[in-house]
Order: structure tokens, then sequence, then C-alpha cells
């Protein structure tokens, strides 16, 4: 892949997991200096077969080809110009799309993951505009054990079923990013741009991420509004996390904490609790290996607590090219209403009070 001499993609830190190193690589060479102006096509390709037991109302399983199991498949295109002074104007065009069957990912929008164009300058920080990902969305990246991996976690859009969320990305925004030593600052805001009123919905995240080296520190907060109503008021989100990682030798250990706060315009507020912990370990050149654990604790009156253990191994054929195989299992832990117990992100298909997925596939960068 094309190297960039742009401080811009340095900046924008957490676009999604398989480009982070990238725009690690981006920051080492933009802090270095560089000009002129430069445009690349990139993106994944990502393909596998899942099994899923308990995928109907009878009991019955299901197996199928998916699209990202381990990274979303999507293509894009960024580029950057060398304004003097250190500064760099740059964008970012990127387009999900299901490998399995060549459709968009999202029907009718082309470039549904991101669509920002900014400034940036190695010392100040970047400033962008356009559809991007929240600061919750970007700090996260870093310490969900599965990397927001489909194929399992309980991040981003979903911790069980019932919509414990802070959301990947926001349209109409506004974000800054800068990097301050070992310590990276995030903050966006959404405009709502409903008339008469500023707030409605509107949102707005920001965090802090420490990066000493061996070891890692977050927190993140993400606040959002709903649309105005005919009493004038609103639904309100709000969504706090804690993280940490340390390295074990060649491996890490990552986990952390996040609680979910919904306030609707009527009727009682509802809230929940995420717990995570997860090893990632190298055990050979070509392979590694990751286990996670995902604990949601219901606080809705006889609804049921959840946990999803996870155990996934990578094995890379080349820089660019993986094979790799997961499997989750999840059970409901109070009322074992079968109601909260989808291995994935998606509940469409849990029907019981337990699930099991398993799947095998492969992805190629590009």
């Amino acid at each position: 892949m094309k190297k960039h001499h742009a401080a811009a993609f340095a900046l924008v830190a957490g676009c999604s997991a398989a480009h982070a190193q990238e725009i690690d690589e981006a920051l080492a060479t933009a802090m270095g200096g560089g000009g002129g102006s430069s445009v690349t096509l990139y993106g994944v390709v990502d393909a596998n077969v899942e099994f899923l037991s308990h995928a109907s109302a009878t009991g019955g399983s299901l197996v199928r080809e998916n699209s990202g199991g381990i990274h979303n498949s999507r293509f894009g295109v960024r580029g950057s110009e060398a304004l003097g002074g250190g500064n760099t104007a740059w964008f970012v065009l990127e387009s999900g799309f299901n490998s399995n069957d060549g459709t968009q990912a999202t029907a009718g929008t082309l470039f549904n993951r991101t669509a920002a164009v900014g400034l940036s300058n190695p010392r100040f920080g970047s400033l962008s505009f356009g559809l991007q990902y929240t600061a919750m969305y970007d700090i996260l990246l870093h310490y969900d054990p599965m990397s927001f991996s489909q194929q399992y976690t309980w991040f981003p859009t979903t911790g069980s079923s019932d919509d414990f969320a802070f959301r990947a990305r926001d349209s109409n925004s506004v974000k800054y990013v800068g990097s301050f030593g070992g310590l990276t600052a995030i903050a966006d805001y959404s405009f709502g741009g409903d008339a008469g009123s500023f707030q409605s919905s509107a949102a707005y995240s920001g965090g802090l991420d420490y990066d000493g080296g061996t070891f890692g520190l977050a927190v993140a907060y993400d606040y959002r509004n709903g649309a105005i109503n005919s009493t004038g008021t609103w639904t309100k989100s709000r969504n706090l996390s804690l993280s940490a990682r340390q390295n074990i030798g060649a491996g890490e250990i990552l986990g952390g904490y996040e609680h979910y706060l919904y306030n609707p315009t009527k009727s009682a507020s509802v809230a929940q609790e995420l717990f995570f912990a997860g090893v990632r370990y190298p055990v050979m050149r070509n392979l590694k290996l990751t286990a996670a654990y995902y604990y949601d604790v219901d606080k809705t009156p006889k609804m049921s607590n959840t946990w999803m253990g996870v155990l996934s191994a990578q094995y890379a054929l080349s820089k660019r090219t993986s094979l790799y195989a997961t499997v989750a299992y999840a059970e409901a832990t109070r009322y074992a209403n079968g109601t909260y117990t989808p291995v994935g992100t998606n509940d469409s298909t849990a029907f019981g009070p337990n699930q099991t997925g398993v799947t095998l596939g492969m992805f190629h960068k590009f």
C-alpha cells in the first residue's frame, strides 16, 4: 500500500481496525516532514462461512456466508496536499460493501463509512468536517479485545440485542484530534439540523487516550439527543467508558467498562453496564490468538443479564492476506428468557437462552 506524506492521516486516529496500523505509520512519516500531494485507493475484502445454533423459533441451526468477520469489507480513497508551514489539507471517502453478494453495506449511500475533509498540523492537531467516526469509537477500537470484529464482539453498536449502544459515526460532524506526547485528545460535535432547536437531534462526544508504551489508559463520553417532539422535548442517551491495556511480553491484556443510560421523553429510564476483557497473543510468527469475554448487566426489571466468550485465531499467509477461525458462546444468566443472547451484534438469529457461533473465513487488504 502506498505510504502517505501527510499529518492528516496520522491524526484521524481509529478510522477502522484494518488501517489503524497504517495510521500509526503515517504519524511517524508526518512528524518527519514531507511535501507534495497524494491520492490512494485502499480497502479490504473479508468473507466467511458461519454456523449458528438456535437460529430459528423451533431451535434450528443456520449455515450462511457473510461479509466481514474480522474486518468490514470496504474500499476508499484518501488524499492529502502539503500547504506549507507544516499544514496539510486532506480528505477521506470510504464505502462499505457486502463481499458475499456485492451489495452496498448501506443501500442508497455510497460513502457510508467516512466522507470527510480537513486541515491538520503536527503541532496543533486536525480539524475536520463531514461523516466521521465518534470519539468513543476511535478510543474503544484500541481496547476492545476483538477490535470491533463483526464475528464476534458486543461493540460498537450493540452490547446485546436491546441496543446498548454508542454510535460508530455521525453525519454533519465537526471533529478535532490532537496528539500531545503520549496523550491523544478527541472531540466531535454533530449538528442536529432541526429548525427552531439547536440541540434537537444533536450529538457530541470526547475522550482522552494515554499511550504509555507498554500500557494505556483511556476515558470516553458520548451524548446524543433524539429529534424534538410535539411537547418540545427529546430523548437523551449517554455512554461512558473506562478502559486499559497492559503488554505481556509479545502480547497484551485489554479490558474496560461501559455504562449506558437512556432517558425517554416518557416512561422509565433504561440503564446497562458492559464489562469486557481479553488477551491477544502471537503464539507463532504468523499465528495470533485472541480470547475475549463480555458481560452485560441489564438493569431493566425481568430482563436477562448475559455473557459471551470468544476465541479467535488468525493465520497470516502474507502481510495482506490472512485466514481466520472464530468460535463464540453466549448465554443468559438471569431469567434466561432467550431475548438477549446473540453471539454477535445482530439479534435477528437469536431464539434461545444460549447460542453458539463458529466462523471460518479469510480477508485480503489492498
